[in-house]
């Protein structure tokens, strides 16, 4: 994530997730913003799915 490490909890890491979700629903969102939020979204998504795997979720 451009060289930034900051670690976020299971809880905040949602909450981002689902701004970022409902941030995407915006009227006038072009397609390169869509494809940028989307490839955040992956990464958002990864660290939840690693977190579970790492604290047994």
């Amino acid at each position: 994530m451009s060289g930034i490490s900051t670690k976020f909890s299971y809880k905040q890491l949602h909450t981002l997730k689902h701004a970022l979700l409902k941030h995407m629903q915006r009227d006038g969102i072009t397609d390169n913003d869509l494809k940028s939020e989307q490839a955040l979204l992956l990464k958002i998504n990864y660290q939840i799915e690693k977190m579970k795997q790492r604290c047994n979720i």
